[in-house]
């Protein structure tokens, strides 16, 4: 029997159905249940300004006095205290990306998760943070990207100084920088000598400066459809 043609499968990223259970406060500004963990944050940079539309990015999410100039969103918690609700929500942490003996990069691994944002009001609408990014060319969104494999719990590290994130307020990262708490899988580096910028704040979608906002992070949840139709010859 030969294999004349296979449909191929896609695999689509989807957010999480169902509402979370009641979150309660486990560490100040980290509110979990099982499975989730939200905190509160503002949007800290300005994608509307005419003379500056274009916000390249390296982070999505950092803490105060590091990299607000290029995160969408700034949060006061601390980096610890994430690392400490998401285990508590039941994630397992891996580690970020990091060299082996051989000098090969080995990218970001850990629990995959699935983070949403919205807007703080009374009925907020959740998307996923990943559509406030889009390539400065126009070309794709980044989830469209094919290097995009989403996010992990890489749960940071600890050296002398302590858990590295705290210092460094490395959050939720785009690039990769071997100390975030949430990293992507990808390698993209945010150093421009390595890997040139592409990837900015997508302004028809980003609230305006200072907008406060709440971040949900899920188990991220995958799709397949049901079947593969295959053509065969006798």
């Amino acid at each position: 029997m030969m294999l004349t043609t296979v449909a191929l499968l896609t695999i689509l990223i989807l957010p999480p159905d169902d509402e979370p259970e009641e979150l309660h406060e486990l560490l100040p500004g980290i509110r979990v249940t099982e499975g989730v963990v939200e905190f509160d944050g503002t949007i800290s940079i300005d994608a509307h300004h005419p003379d500056t539309p274009d916000v390249y990015l390296e982070m999505f999410i950092t803490a105060p006095d590091s990299r607000e100039h290029e995160s969408l969103v700034v949060s006061n918690i601390k980096a610890s205290n994430l690392h400490a609700g998401l285990l508590a929500a039941g994630f397992d942490s891996g580690a970020p990306i990091t060299r082996n003996d051989l000098d090969e990069v080995v990218p970001a691994h850990g629990d995959p998760l699935f983070i949403t944002v919205a807007i703080q009001d009374d009925a907020p609408e959740f998307v996923p943070i990943t559509d406030w990014v889009t390539h400065v060319d126009a070309e794709s969104e980044l989830i469209e990207n094919e290097k995009w494999g989403g996010f992990v719990f890489a749960g940071s590290k600890f050296t002398k100084r302590g858990y590295e994130a705290d210092g460094t307020g490395t959050l939720v990262s785009l690039t990769s920088f071997g100390d975030e708490v949430i990293a992507p899988v990808w390698t993209i580096s945010h150093l421009a000598e390595i890997d040139e910028p592409a990837w900015i704040a997508n302004r028809d979608r980003v609230p305006e400066r200072n907008t406060k906002v709440v971040v949900r992070i899920q188990r991220e949840e995958s799709h397949e459809p049901d079947g593969v139709d295959i053509d065969r010859d006798p």
